[in-house]
C-alpha cells in the first residue's frame, strides 16, 4: 500500500511554542510506528503554509523518504512569506496567518503538477493537518484524526474563514473516513456530523516507552516536594481552579514543603491572564518551567507527590497516561474522555467543585497508602494503551476500508 502521511504538525518541531503539544506528539510516535510497517510504503505531504519549515525538519530527521513537491508558485511564495517572517514579531506572523486563511479559502487554485504526483497513492492520512484541495480531488481513500470538537462546543459552528478552525470542521464530509482517540470525542462528532456515523473509528493512543519511573531529579527541582502540571496553559485546561485550590489545601493544612510545578508552553493569548492569576497568590510557592523536552518529562512526573490535570474537556488526555506510565498517582477530572484513561487507578473530581479539589489533594499528600495504591494500578492501567497498538488499529481500518 501507498501510503501519503501529512507530517504538518511535525514542522513545529524546531519550535518551543504551544503548537508542540499534544498533537504533534501523536504524529510524531503514530508516523515512528507507521514506518515500521513492512507492508506500506510511505510518502510525506505537508501544508503549504508549512512546506519549507518541514523540509527543514525532515531534512535532519526522515531525509531518506520523499517530501511531495508543492509546484505552485504562489502557494511557495506564501510559504516561504511565512517561513522567513517566523521571527517577526507575533502581530504580524498573525496577520500573515489571518491572510493565508483568506488566501486559501478564496484564491487558492488547483496546480496541475500538484494533482500528477498524488497518482499511485491508495491512501492519505492526517493524524490533524487538512488535506489540500489537490489531495480533496484526488482519487485515493482519505483518512483523518479528529481530537476533539471544543471549538465547536465553545464557539458554535464557524462561518468565517479567518477562525482558525474553519476548515477543520467545515471540511468534515460523507465520503472521506475520521479516526477519534476517544468514545467520548466520537459520540461528540457523530453529534455534530451525523452523516460520518459508518466512516469513524476510535482509536486510543498511547505513551512513549521512555515514559517510565525514573529516580533521576530534574535540576531545577532537586530536595523539593511538589505537585505537577503538565498543559499548554490556556483556560480550558482549569490550571487556575488548580492553583487556587492548591492554595487553599496548603493554607488550610498549614503545609511548608509542597509546591505547585507549572510545566508547558504559554499560549501568548493566555499570558496576561496567567500572570493576572498568579499575582493572587504567594510565587514561591510555584514553579513555571516552560516548555519541557519529551526526553525530561519522565523525571518530572516520577518524582511527584501527584499529578493534576483538572481539565474542563479533553479530546483524550495524554499527560494522564503518561503521568500513569510514570507510577505517578493522578488527579483528574471526571468529565469527557478523562474517565476513560484513568479508569480507577486514581482521583477523578469534578472540575469545578473547589471542595472536591482539596480533598484530593488531602488524600494525595496524607494517605502514603493510597498514593502507593493509585501508582500500581495507575501502571497496570497504562499496559493498555500503546502507541504500536495505536498505529495497528488505524492501518488496519485503512486497509480495510474499500474505496467508495
Amino acid at each position: 500500500m501507498k501510503l501519503l502521511f501529512d507530517v504538518t504538525e511535525l514542522s513545529y518541531m524546531n519550535e518551543n511554542s504551544g503548537h508542540k503539544a499534544g498533537v504533534y506528539y501523536v504524529s510524531l510516535n503514530l508516523l515512528r510506528e507507521f514506518l515500521k510497517a513492512e507492508d506500506i510504503e510511505i510518502s510525506f505531504y505537508c501544508d503549504y503554509r508549512r512546506y519549507y519549515f518541514a523540509k527543514e525538519v525532515l531534512k535532519h530527521n526522515f531525509n531518506d523518504i520523499e517530501l511531495l513537491q508543492e509546484h505552485s508558485f504562489t502557494n511557495r511564495l506564501a510559504g516561504k512569506i511565512i517561513y522567513f517572517a517566523n521571527r517577526l514579531p507575533i502581530r504580524i506572523r498573525y496577520a500573515l496567518l489571518i491572510a493565508s486563511r483568506f488566501y486559501d479559502a478564496y484564491f487558492y487554485r488547483i496546480k496541475k503538477q500538484n494533482l500528477e504526483q498524488l497518482k499511485g497513492f491508495d491512501a492519505y492520512f492526517s493524524p490533524f493537518s487538512l488535506p489540500s484541495k489537490e489531495i480533496e480531488t484526488a482519487d485515493l481513500k482519505r483518512f483523518r484524526m479528529i481530537h476533539d470538537t471544543i471549538p465547536i462546543m465553545e464557539n458554535g459552528m464557524p462561518k468565517s474563514p479567518k477562525d482558525w478552525y474553519y476548515k477543520i470542521y467545515n471540511s468534515i464530509n460523507e465520503k472521506d473516513f475520521y479516526l477519534t482517540n476517544s468514545e467520548t470525542t466520537k459520540n461528540d462528532v457523530i453529534k455534530y456530523f451525523p452523516f460520518v456515523q459508518n466512516h469513524i473509528k476510535t482509536v486510543y493512543l498511547g505513551a512513549n516507552k521512555n515514559f517510565k519511573k525514573t529516580s533521576k531529579m530534574p535540576e531545577n527541582l532537586k530536595d523539593i516536594n511538589y505537585v505537577f502540571s503538565l498543559c499548554t496553559l490556556g483556560k480550558r485546561k482549569n490550571l487556575e481552579f488548580g492553583i487556587r485550590n492548591f492554595f487553599k489545601f496548603i493554607e488550610k493544612n498549614h503545609i511548608e514543603d509542597l509546591k505547585l510545578v507549572l510545566g508547558g508552553s504559554i499560549w501568548t493569548k493566555y499570558k496576561k491572564e496567567l500572570e493576572s492569576v498568579l499575582s493572587n497568590f504567594d510565587n514561591s510557592k510555584i514553579i513555571l518551567t516552560g516548555y519541557i523536552e519529551e526526553s525530561e518529562l519522565a523525571k518530572y512526573y516520577s518524582n511527584a507527590l501527584c499529578f493534576i490535570y483538572p481539565s474542563l474537556y479533553e479530546g483524550f488526555g495524554l499527560p494522564v497516561l503518561e503521568a500513569m506510565q510514570c507510577g505517578c498517582p493522578v488527579i483528574t477530572s471526571n468529565v469527557s474522555s478523562l474517565p476513560e484513561v484513568i479508569g480507577d487507578a486514581g482521583i477523578r473530581i469534578n472540575p469545578k467543585s473547589d471542595e472536591e479539589m482539596i480533598l484530593a489533594y488531602e488524600k494525595m499528600y496524607f494517605d502514603s497508602n493510597f498514593r502507593e495504591n493509585c501508582r500500581i494500578k495507575g501502571l497496570e492501567r497504562a499496559k493498555l494503551f500503546s502507541w504500536e497498538k495505536c498505529a495497528k488499529n488505524i492501518i488496519e481500518f485503512i486497509k480495510n476500508t474499500p474505496c467508495e
